[in-house]
């Protein structure tokens, strides 16, 4: 008798290639702490037959292009000591430049830190760029895809951890048996999403529950017909950095949300660093240096009216590459 897959019992493990697009080997110091269920979707492309006879019968389908995708969740933590590249990175270090946000740490010692900003080299680098193997490995069993590059949207919701949802996007491996890992897991605790001087357009009294950074990253397989599944790897080819946040309303004279849409005023929504005297090295901070709202309407939260805003992250130089920056400190 078989015993059953326990889907708790899973595991995410992710490492930037060597090379594009070829698979690259994977151990425990390659888990990432993730939480809720991760998700495995195969993608394989079945081409009908449409064979043209006297019957109406269908003739079956051929097997085309093969890809797929592993989405999954982590609560974002800092380090135990000071980030330091390549040899003592954050667990979601790797992730993040996955979905185009390179990270950089600088700093003098005691002020170290790490900051990821898009990269739009980055995600054309064919030799050290984002191309990453990812793989959920689930109770004896593995799924992985490679050449794979993502997208990521992180939720600061009021109490709780920073969450990133990762969602990557490569090819196809097909699913073999195979332990899970034996990693070492991170002891340092999540910091909470408080005393967080949060600011939206220059108003610091908004009263959110949680707002929410969109990457905005699309996605297309590289086709190549030299490969068996058709493909080269992943690619992200366009970004559109986007979120939302839920602000109580407020009278017009404190501050009127609608004005600022219907006029296009932009302005920075910011965090500062949090939690506020917290643990040096783990620490967060999240700055939107040029955001404009798409849209405002009017909401319920609990019995309180809300004002929830779509924005998108502008570019402020001319340079571009600088939607976001999401800091470790």
């Amino acid at each position: 008798m078989t015993a059953p897959f326990l889907s708790k019992r899973t595991q995410i493990a992710i490492k930037a290639e060597a090379t594009a697009g070829t698979a690259i080997a994977l151990a425990a110091a390659d888990v990432s702490l993730h939480t809720g269920e991760a998700e495995w979707d195969p993608d394989i492309e079945m081409v009908p037959r449409a064979a043209m006879s006297a019957s109406l019968s269908s003739r079956g389908s051929v097997a085309g292009t093969k890809a797929g995708k592993i989405s999954w969740k982590q609560f974002l933590r800092g380090t135990a000591v000071a980030p330091v590249t390549a040899s003592n990175e954050t667990d979601f270090n790797t992730a993040m430049e996955g979905c185009g946000a390179l990270g950089t740490v600088s700093g003098a010692p005691t002020a170290e830190q790490t900051s990821w900003i898009p990269n739009t080299g980055h995600t054309l680098d064919d030799t050290s760029g984002v191309y990453c193997t990812v793989a959920l490995y689930q109770d004896g069993k593995i799924y992985k895809i490679h050449g794979a590059v993502g997208n990521c949207v992180l939720t600061f919701t009021t109490g709780m951890p920073v969450e990133a949802a990762f969602e990557f996007t490569g090819i196809w491996n097909t699913p073999i048996d195979g332990a899970l890992l034996a990693p070492t897991y991170p002891v340092t605790i999540e910091p909470p999403f408080l005393d967080a001087a949060f600011s939206v357009l220059g108003y610091a009294a908004a009263k959110i529950k949680s707002f929410t950074l969109d990457f905005g990253n699309e996605i297309v397989m590289r086709p190549d017909p030299n490969n068996t599944t058709g493909f080269f790897t992943a690619q992200i080819v366009g970004r559109n950095s986007v979120g939302t946040l839920d602000p109580e309303e407020a009278l017009v004279s404190v501050k009127d949300w609608y004005a600022a849409w219907v006029a296009g005023t932009t302005g920075a929504i910011t965090t500062g660093v949090f939690p506020s005297g917290g643990t040096n090295y783990n620490q967060l901070q999240c700055t939107i240096a040029k955001a404009k709202y798409l849209k405002v309407g009017k909401g319920n939260r609990d019995g309180i009216a809300t004002a929830p805003i779509d924005y998108e992250c502008v570019a402020t130089l001319d340079a571009g590459d600088d939607d976001f920056e999401f800091i470790q400190t």
